[in-house]
C-alpha cells in the first residue's frame, strides 16, 4: 500500500475524536433512574453529541470546500457516512447507553454499534479527505502537518494498520472486556467504562480501515485477502457467542447489583446478549464481505476500462 500521510493524520483524529467521544461525566453510566421513564433515559453529558455534530459539520464542510474532486463523494456514501454517525450518537446518548448498564443483551447492542455498525457505515462514506479540508487552516499547518511528517509516527502508523496488528486488537479488545472480571468491573467503574467503549470504538475503526478503502486510500490487503480476513474473523467471534449463550451459569453478576428493569431472568439476559454477539457479528462480517466482492468487480470493471483506453479500444458494457 503506497503510504499517504495525509491519512496518518486522519487516523490520529479518529483516535482522539473515539476517546473523546466516550469520555463522559460522572453520572454517565448511572442507568436508568428507580421510577424513570425508560424513553426519558437520555445521556446528560453533551460531549459525544458535540462530536458528532462537529464531525458532521467538518464533513459538510470540506465537501462545500473541494471545488474539483479528484474521486466525488457520491450520495450513497454521503448517506453511509451520517447512518455510522447516528448510530455512534444512539450507542452513546440514547436510553440504549443507560439500559446497557442493567441489561447485558443491550449492552451487546451498544458495542455492536461502536464497534461494527457506526465504524463500517461511517469509513463507507470516505470520510477523510473531507474532514481534512473542513479543518481550518491552523489545525492543519499546527497539527497535521507536524504528525504527518513524523518518520516515528509514519512507523507507528504502519506497525498499526497491519491486518494481524488490527485483528489481534479487534478481536482482543472483545474478549478482554467480555470477561467476567473486567466486564463486571466495567459496570463498577465509570472510569472503566469509558475505556472499554474507547478501546472497543477504536479498534473497530482499525479493523474496518483495513476492509474498506474509499478513495484516495487504499488498503495493503487485495480484495480476495480482504474476504478471508473476515472470514476468519468470524470463527472468534462465533467461539465466543456460543460460550456465553450456552453456559449454564451467570457470568456477569454486576448486572444483579443494578434495578431489575426487566422481567427476563438474568441468565436469560446473559443468553440473549450472548445471540447478539454471535448473530450480529457474523451477519456483519458476511455483508461486509458481500460489499467487498461489489468493490471487487467495481475496480475490475475500472482497470478494464482503462486498459481498453490505453488501448484506444471500445471498454466493457460500452
Amino acid at each position: 500500500m503506497r503510504f499517504n500521510p495525509w491519512w496518518l493524520g486522519g487516523l490520529a483524529a479518529v483516535a482522539a475524536w473515539c476517546f473523546l467521544a466516550t469520555v463522559s461525566g460522572a453520572e454517565a453510566h448511572g442507568g436508568v433512574a428507580p421510577g424513570q421513564n425508560v424513553w426519558t433515559a437520555w445521556s446528560p453529558n453533551p460531549l459525544p453529541a458535540f462530536l458528532v455534530f462537529l464531525a458532521a459539520y467538518l464533513y459538510l464542510k470540506g465537501l462545500r470546500n473541494w471545488e474539483r474532486p479528484s474521486h466525488p463523494v457520491n450520495r450513497w456514501q454521503r448517506a453511509s457516512f451520517f447512518a455510522g454517525l447516528l448510530a455512534i450518537f444512539i450507542a452513546l446518548q440514547s436510553p440504549v447507553d443507560a439500559l446497557s448498564d442493567h441489561l447485558f443483551s443491550i449492552h451487546q447492542i451498544q458495542h455492536a454499534l461502536l464497534r461494527m455498525i457506526g465504524p463500517l457505515l461511517i469509513l463507507l462514506g470516505a470520510p477523510m479527505t473531507p474532514m481534512l479540508r473542513g479543518l481550518p487552516s491552523w489545525a492543519l499547518r499546527g497539527g497535521v502537518r507536524p504528525l504527518v511528517g513524523n518518520p516515528r509516527v509514519r512507523r507507528g502508523y504502519e506497525l498499526l494498520t497491519n491486518p494481524v496488528c488490527t485483528t489481534t486488537l479487534y478481536v482482543g479488545t472483545l474478549y478482554l472486556f467480555q470477561s467476567p472480571v473486567l466486564h463486571n468491573l466495567a459496570l463498577r467503574s465509570d472510569a472503566f467504562h469509558e475505556v472499554m467503549h474507547s478501546a472497543m470504538l477504536f479498534t473497530g475503526m482499525l479493523f474496518w480501515w483495513v476492509v474498506i478503502d474509499p478513495k484516495p486510500h487504499r488498503s495493503r490487503l487485495h480484495y480476495a485477502l480482504r474476504i478471508l480476513y473476515l472470514g476468519l474473523g468470524v470463527i472468534p467471534n462465533t467461539l465466543l457467542g456460543a460460550f456465553i449463550t450456552f453456559n449454564s451459569g451467570l457470568l456477569y453478576e454486576a448486572y444483579g447489583e443494578v434495578e431489575q428493569i426487566s422481567r427476563m431472568s438474568l441468565l436469560t439476559d446473559q443468553q440473549m446478549g450472548g445471540l447478539v454477539l454471535w448473530v450480529v457479528g457474523d451477519m456483519m462480517n458476511m455483508m461486509a464481505a458481500g460489499i467487498v466482492m461489489i468493490m471487487w468487480y467495481q475496480r475490475e470493471m475500472e482497470n478494464d476500462r482503462r486498459a481498453a483506453a490505453a488501448l484506444d479500444l471500445p471498454g466493457p458494457h460500452s
